[in-house]
């Protein structure tokens, strides 16, 4: 069986995950902390030397890199409606999961300077705090945000989806998992009115298979500004989070 290494509470960790559950692929998913498990040197030697998640082990083949993993996934099982076969659409698909990094990505700015002073008590954290603290992101990273807003915005505008197309791509799942967390109704983190392809692509994923239980640890953690019990709420979302998604690979593999 495939396992996928990495905790709910991972933006690229949840795309991986989502994915499966939407392609009914089974799998494993073993909880995996960026900052301590993944810099084992089990892990830096036998799975990512980069000791960051997700990665995954698949019948021997270790593989890490969020988009690889996904673009591995889709070819291995012919899921050519999320990584479509026209070289054109492909391309558009590519593209995106290229711009990501540096733009869409520099989201999780706002999520971690939100809720990690949170857990960690920090009334008025200091730059100094943040950098050894949080995802700290480009130096020019509100610019970066808005501009990549406004340019996911323009993307979406054609027909509503990330990489063109009539339907969902490894694209939009990839993307969604930092601007779908940062919503008002979950972390609490971003402001998307001005933007309102973005807004209508949010509710067109969330109509996606097994929306709820792959984002089940939006839910569990809450407003990024309110959360309470340090990193034991953290651990006990990730955790909770993780069995439901295994509930759920279970109920699949027994055909529920």
């Amino acid at each position: 069986m495939l396992r996928i290494y990495g905790i709910p509470n991972s933006q690229p960790v949840r795309s991986v995950v989502w994915l499966c559950l939407i392609k009914g692929l089974p799998f494993e998913l073993v909880l995996t902390s960026q900052n301590r498990d993944a810099k084992t040197p089990e892990f830096l030697a036998g799975i990512n030397p980069r000791g960051t998640v997700p990665a995954i082990e698949d019948e021997g083949f270790a593989l890490w890199e969020c988009p690889a993993i996904m673009i591995y996934l889709c070819e291995k099982h012919g899921w050519n409606d999320l990584w479509p076969d026209d070289p054109r659409h492909r391309a558009r698909v590519n593209q995106y999961l290229h711009f990501h990094h540096r733009n869409t990505r520099e989201l999780v700015v706002q999520w971690s300077q939100t809720l990690w002073p949170r857990v960690f008590g920090v009334e008025r954290p200091d730059d100094d705090w943040l950098r050894r603290n949080t995802f700290t992101g480009l130096r020019d990273n509100a610019a970066v945000v808005e501009q990549a807003l406004r340019i996911v915005d323009g993307m979406l505008a054609p027909t509503g989806y990330l990489g063109g197309g009539s339907h969902a791509t490894i694209a939009d799942l990839f993307a969604y998992e930092e601007l779908g967390q940062n919503q008002p109704k979950y972390a609490n983190c971003s402001d998307f009115r001005g933007h309102p392809h973005i807004e209508r692509w949010l509710e067109t994923m969330e109509a996606l298979p097994h929306h709820e239980v792959a984002h089940a640890v939006w839910t569990l953690i809450g407003d990024a500004h309110r959360v309470e019990g340090g990193m034991r709420t953290i651990a006990r979302a990730n955790k909770e989070a993780a069995r439901r998604i295994a509930e759920l690979v279970d109920g699949m593999g027994r055909g529920g």
